[in-house]
């Protein structure tokens, strides 16, 4: 049995995924398929799930799912971490946050959906390319997973071939300095490192923005 790391965008999406796939696979009877064969696993699981501070991940530990995210204690997140690195737990429902900083490769990624509020925009944004990678590069690393790994991107079709041309690195590579050229131009000035305009244009000549 392989494992199984679904990326959301939102805390509340995660109990909110971990629970549909759990009650669709009660409903089918297909239970089995996400748990450890050893009644010893089970065993971890229920017990582990009675010492759990979040409702939710004590709910669903018993059946072989979790949920990771910034909003449940360290506690838990680190229970859920040592249950997944173990293999007791089958299927991680988590936030991208966890791409970033723990190192808990699985068999198989799914990015469920592409939209994500930017709160600086006050709107929702496609997924960049960077999130996409480092998640996918969760799936099938070669000194765990002997057997190879698969990614799978949940989106709008009128997304797909942008994805998909942002995976193969068809697209061209964009600085996004401009953005915050003021900040880093003042940071410069104010430490020294640039007094005038001309030395202002050499600093820039160093970042991507110029290239």
């Amino acid at each position: 049995k392989n494992q199984v790391l679904i990326f959301v965008h939102s805390r509340k999406e995660c109990a909110k995924t971990a629970r549909a796939i759990r009650d669709m696979a009660l409903q089918n009877d297909t239970l089995v398929d996400f748990l450890r064969e050893d009644s010893a696993s089970r065993e971890i699981l229920q017990t582990e799930a009675e010492t759990a501070k979040s409702r939710d991940l004590a709910e669903l530990l018993p059946y072989g799912f979790a949920i990771h995210h910034a909003g449940m204690t360290r506690a838990d997140r680190t229970l859920v971490e040592d249950l997944f690195s173990d293999g007791h737990v089958q299927v991680l429902v988590s936030t991208a946050t966890l791409a970033w900083g723990v190192n808990l490769p699985a068999h198989t990624v799914i990015i469920k959906g592409t939209q994500v509020y930017d709160a600086s925009r006050g709107a929702f944004v496609d997924l960049g390319v960077l999130d996409v990678m480092q998640i996918f590069g969760r799936a099938g690393r070669p000194q765990f997973d002997t057997a190879g790994g698969e990614g799978i991107i949940i989106t709008q079709h009128a997304k797909l071939a942008h994805y998909l041309q942002m995976l193969t690195m068809q697209a061209p590579i964009e600085s996004k300095f401009v953005s915050m050229l003021c900040d880093h131009l003042n940071a410069e000035v104010a430490l020294g490192t640039v007094t005038s305009v001309r030395e202002a244009v050499v600093w820039l000549s160093y970042t991507y923005l110029h290239v």
